[in-house]
C-alpha cells in the first residue's frame, strides 16, 4: 500500500510538471513580456509588439543597422527543462530575409542569457544593412549578400563572438571607398567569402569566382574588426595603382575599428 502511494506521488509530480510546462508555453506572450521587458532593455535591439505564445510567437525587432525586422519563432518546450531556449526563427525586413535555428543558454542564470548560438542560417542581406559600419570607414557599398550555412556563437556576458562559420556570396555592385589618400568609385564583380575561425580571430577571406584572393575581413574576440584589400581588387575594378612594383597580393588598404 505504501509503495503504491509513493509511486502515485511521483506520477502526480510528473503530471504537475507537465501541466506547468504546457501552461507556460501556451501563455500569451504579451502577458509574459511585461515581466521580462525591463531585463530585455540590455539587448542590442528593441523588442516591440510581441504577440502569440511562448511556444509560437511573433515580434518586431528594431535595430539601427537594418530598421524594423518581423520575427517569427517556434520554441522547443523540452529545451526549457535543460536551462536553454531552442528556437527555429524566420526574420523578414526591408534589407534582409533569413531563416535558421537559434539557442539561448543560461536563461535562468541572470537577467540575460549567457550565450546566443545561431546554426544553419541562410537567406538574403542587402548591403544597405551594413551602412552604419561602412560609413564609419567612409565606405559605401551596393548589392546584396546570399548567406548559407551560417553558424555563430555570441557571448552576451563578454560581448564577444566565440565561433563563426559559413559562406557568403556577394552579388556585385557599386563600391565607393578611400584608398591611401584618394577615393575610388567602381563596380565590383561577384565575390565569395568563407567565414572561418583562426585561434581567437575570425577571418572572412574574399575571393573571385575563380578563387583568387582580393580582400579579407576579420574580427577579434575583443570586438575589434576590420578589412584588408589587395591590389588584385583594384585590378579587377580597373583602378590604377601608383606603385608599379606592387604584386597582385600586395595590401593597398587596411582599416580596423571597434565593432562589438
Amino acid at each position: 500500500m505504501l509503495r503504491a502511494t509513493w509511486a502515485a506521488k511521483w506520477y502526480l509530480l510528473l503530471g504537475l510538471l507537465a501541466f506547468a510546462l504546457i501552461l507556460l508555453i501556451n501563455t500569451p506572450i504579451h502577458f509574459v513580456w511585461k515581466y521580462v521587458e525591463q531585463s530585455a532593455r540590455g539587448l542590442p535591439v528593441r523588442i516591440m509588439d510581441p504577440s502569440g505564445t511562448l511556444w509560437d510567437g511573433h515580434t518586431r525587432l528594431v535595430t539601427p543597422q537594418s530598421g524594423a525586422i518581423e520575427l517569427d519563432w517556434t520554441l522547443s518546450p523540452l529545451s526549457l527543462l535543460m536551462g536553454r531556449a531552442d528556437l527555429t526563427v524566420e526574420a523578414r525586413g526591408d534589407s534582409l530575409n533569413l531563416d535558421g535555428a537559434a539557442s539561448a543558454s543560461g536563461i535562468y542564470s541572470g537577467q540575460l542569457p549567457d550565450t546566443i548560438t545561431l546554426s544553419g542560417v541562410s537567406g538574403y542581406l542587402d548591403a544597405e544593412a551594413l551602412s552604419p559600419y561602412l560609413m564609419s570607414m567612409q565606405t559605401r557599398l551596393s548589392g546584396d549578400f546570399t548567406l548559407s550555412g551560417i553558424n555563430a556563437e555570441l557571448s552576451l556576458a563578454d560581448k564577444a563572438l566565440r565561433q563563426a562559420s559559413g559562406q557568403l556570396v556577394y552579388s556585385g555592385g557599386r563600391l565607393d571607398a578611400p584608398v591611401q589618400r584618394q577615393r575610388i568609385s567602381t563596380d565590383l564583380p561577384m565575390l565569395i567569402a568563407q567565414v572561418k575561425t583562426a585561434g581567437e580571430r575570425f577571418e572572412v577571406p574574399v575571393t573571385t569566382e575563380e578563387g583568387e584572393p582580393v580582400a579579407e575581413l576579420f574580427m577579434q574576440n575583443d570586438g575589434w574588426g576590420g578589412v584588408t584589400v589587395l591590389r588584385r581588387a583594384l585590378d579587377i575594378a580597373g583602378q590604377p595603382w601608383p606603385d608599379k612594383q606592387a604584386t597582385a597580393d600586395t595590401v593597398v588598404f587596411e582599416v580596423s575599428q571597434k565593432i562589438l
